[in-house]
């Protein structure tokens, strides 16, 4: 029985990371209660699950907030300017769709477009803002650059997130607590596959052992 619980089993590294990406989700949970903090509690949330979570590297509370305190004023004005340029999407896409033409038609076509490239930007940004040390226009450069280079895997991420919300919406309880941890976490191995792709090969033995080139 003791060698079944023992820290060093299958059974128990399992159950503790299910543990932990569980802790995520309420973390960012209550690092989204100001509203104005989502973006920051996003980049914490990858950033803590693929260091902690995942490469087994610190705890999961304390990588969390150590991002959360380094992202805070990044995250809280791209909390503002992303659901701003949503809302105005929304609002032009509100008054066309009553108009009935071939350019009304077409403007739906590019407000979808756009709608897609908006969406695409958010899901690459927020780990591109948690792994590189850019300014924050740098990042939105590089992320809407990465929608399109891997426009398969920006599909694939945005499907995943739809599920999430969808499932989070039917069924607020529990899933509000567990989707938001799921869905960065199996979102993370797709994302790691790309931003590996932008990152400086290691210099030395030493620097490749280091959780983010694992």
């Amino acid at each position: 029985m003791n060698s079944m619980f023992g820290p060093e089993t299958k059974f128990f590294k399992v159950t503790n990371q299910i543990g932990n990406i569980l802790l995520v989700s309420v973390l960012w949970l209550i690092g989204c209660i100001p509203v104005i903090t989502i973006g920051t509690s996003t980049i914490a949330m990858y950033y803590a699950m693929v260091k902690a979570v995942r490469c087994e590297e610190g705890y999961v509370t304390k990588e969390f907030f150590r991002s959360y305190r380094q992202n805070l004023k990044t995250g809280i004005v791209l909390t503002v300017i992303f659901p701003g340029l949503a809302a105005v999407l929304w609002l032009d896409h509100s008054y066309t769709v009553k108009q009935v033409s071939i350019v009304a038609g077409a403007l739906e076509m590019v407000y979808l477009l756009l709608a897609f490239v908006i969406a695409g930007i958010v899901l690459y940004l927020f780990p591109v803002l948690s792994r590189f040390t850019m300014d924050v226009f740098s990042c939105f450069k590089l992320a809407l650059f990465m929608v399109f280079k891997h426009l398969p895997t920006t599909i694939l991420l945005l499907l995943l997130v739809a599920v999430g919300v969808v499932l989070a919406l039917l069924i607020p309880i529990p899933m509000i607590f567990v989707m938001p941890g799921v869905c960065c976490y199996f979102g993370s191995f797709l994302m790691e596959r790309i931003l590996r792709k932008y990152m400086a090969k290691p210099q030395s033995k030493e620097e490749e052992e280091k959780w983010y080139y694992r």
